[in-house]
């Protein structure tokens, strides 16, 4: 184990503490360049599809007055978004729509990229290889912080520049861009210290973001409850929401969001060259000296991938209980808006506009719980370029056991998960008001679903199975099959593009009559790529 030089020691005082940073940092930029363009593009598409409803929806200001009145008001809307103080123009709106929850999300994906750079590489132990090659002990954490700035940046840019076609001024374009850059950068800087004192990245990633995530929900507190509006000053959200756009446009806040991202440098860096390489403070559980619970395959499947599973089931779950909490208020949300009320009746479906809500929302809850079987897929590319997968199958396991075990882990994960939905669904409904009776909906939404899943997880396990270094492929199969299915309104594809995403071919169910052909359609591909899969693993090589 290579332990990490005191700066005293270092060969040239400060600036050896930083050798080849610059190098890393082209280094790190090249393995991010295509994360960074698919977010960015992932954001912009979501605020434009956001500012062009807002536009559409509440063209005059009477209508944003009406918003006000409504949703403004509503006590779920708060806690999501924060109060609507501010509708002088489409662009203020806009922000408020998908401002607080999408500064949050850059603030996630800034962590991830930070541990992604950090204690991944230490994890796989290509970085103690590069330290071999005469790296500076701070030279991973400073171009971590770099790249991870410069994506917060870029993103942060692209979010309020394009508020100038909206109506906003610039004062409100820079009020916007401090909300995003420095929240992100506050998170950047946990993540930074969250990788030094974590064992492995999955517990540096989950307390890194569960401290972002924590300070969303404190800031929601403060904005529905007026008694704990102190809560809104000890997190960065909260300060990215003090900073009011196209109002006060207050730059303080921002700069207690700086503070902490440079106090994460600052403690990064010292806790950097204190430890040992592989060293933490927050470690995971030791498993058992010996077990005969892990004698077969199916076992050691389980026991890896059971977290992982885990940490998917309680964020969709979370995210379908407000979804749930929030269904009762979409009809009274509704109110006068004709466009509003136009969308149910030009869908053709029958039902209400809240369990349009819901059925819509399942088709995205049902794209994420496929991304968990890509995520797993991950995993198993990892254990192989570890060289574990050899290990595992120089034991009496047959290649196509140890693969059809973590196929039909991955699917049961597909399942579980869509069931978990619908049922944080059924309780956001009941405990918002709207009732209990919504669970055999839920369900059914939810099942019709799983084929489509099953798909793009026949697909994934198929790339792996032919390439391991085709899995990243994966991903994108996930975002295309959101982008042509569940936001393809948006975007006005034709037809022959929607049919490209499973997600488009599963029944509307509540609002239709179940349709079995599809569901029959779906599976079958699926098992064809299972099946592709199989052979596909049989003639290639292993590690």
């Amino acid at each position: 184990m290579a332990t990490i030089a005191p700066a005293s020691t270092s060969i040239g005082g400060g600036r050896a503490l930083l050798a080849k940073s610059g190098r890393l940092i082209r280094l790190m930029s090249r393995r991010e360049r295509w994360i960074i363009v698919i977010t960015l593009v992932v954001f912009l598409l979501i605020n434009l599809s956001t500012a062009a409803t807002i536009a559409g929806s509440y063209p005059t200001p009477d209508k944003r007055a009406a918003l006000q009145v409504g949703a403004g008001s509503n006590s779920a809307f708060r806690f999501l978004l924060g109060p609507l103080d501010h509708i002088d123009s489409a662009a203020a709106v806009t922000v408020w729509r998908a401002g607080l929850f999408m500064i949050a999300a850059l603030a996630v994906c800034a962590v991830m990229m930070v541990v992604r750079q950090t204690r991944k590489e230490e994890e796989l132990g290509r970085a103690e290889l590069l330290r071999a090659g005469a790296t500076g002990p701070l030279a991973s954490v400073w171009a971590a912080t770099v790249v991870a700035t410069v994506f917060c940046v870029v993103v942060a840019l692209g979010m309020s520049i394009m508020l100038f076609p909206l109506g906003a001024s610039v004062g409100d374009v820079i009020a916007v861009f401090g909300q995003y850059a420095t929240t992100a950068m506050a998170a950047v800087g946990v993540a930074l210290v969250s990788a030094q004192i974590a064992k492995t990245s999955h517990i540096a990633n989950l307390t890194a973001s569960s401290i972002v995530l924590a300070g969303y929900v404190l800031r929601g507190v403060a904005d529905v409850d007026h008694t704990w509006s102190w809560l809104r000053w000890i997190t960065p959200v909260g300060w990215a929401e003090l900073i009011d756009p196209f109002g006060a446009n207050n730059p303080w806040p921002a700069v207690a969001s700086l503070a902490v991202a440079a106090l994460g440098v600052g403690l990064a860096a010292r806790f950097a060259l204190g430890r040992d390489m592989d060293a933490g403070v927050i470690q995971p559980r030791p498993g058992p000296a010996s077990s005969a619970r892990l004698s077969s395959v199916g076992a050691v499947a389980m026991r890896l991938s059971g977290s992982l599973l885990v940490s998917w089931i309680s964020a969709i779950t979370l995210y379908a209980l407000v979804i749930g909490f929030l269904q009762p208020s979409v009809d009274e949300l509704a109110g006068d808006n004709e466009q509003m009320r136009r969308v149910l009746e030009q869908s053709g479906l029958q039902g209400s506009l809240s369990t349009l809500f819901g059925s819509t929302m399942m088709t995205f809850l049902a794209v994420a719980a496929s991304a968990w079987s890509v995520n797993l897929v991950t995993r198993m590319r990892s254990e192989e370029v570890s060289s574990r997968t050899e290990v595992l199958l120089v034991t009496p396991t047959a290649r196509s056991r140890y693969l059809a075990v973590y196929a039909a882990t991955a699917a049961v994960g597909v399942v579980v998960i869509l069931i978990a939905a619908a049922l944080g669904m059924t309780v956001g409904d009941g405990v918002a008001g709207g009732g209990w009776s919504a669970v055999g909906d839920n369900l059914a939404a939810a099942g019709v679903q799983i084929p489509a899943a099953l798909l793009v997880t026949g697909v994934a396990v198929a790339l792996y199975a032919i390439r391991p270094m085709l899995v990243p492929i994966g991903w994108l199969v996930v975002i295309a099959a959101l982008f042509l299915g569940p936001l393809s309104g948006m975007f006005s594809l034709p037809q022959w593009a929607r049919d490209l995403s499973p997600f488009s071919h599963a029944p509307a169910v509540p609002l239709e009559p179940m349709h079995w052909l599809p569901i029959v359609v779906l599976l079958v591909i699926a098992a064809l790529f299972a099946v592709a899969a199989q052979l596909a693993f049989h003639r290639r090589d292993i590690g």
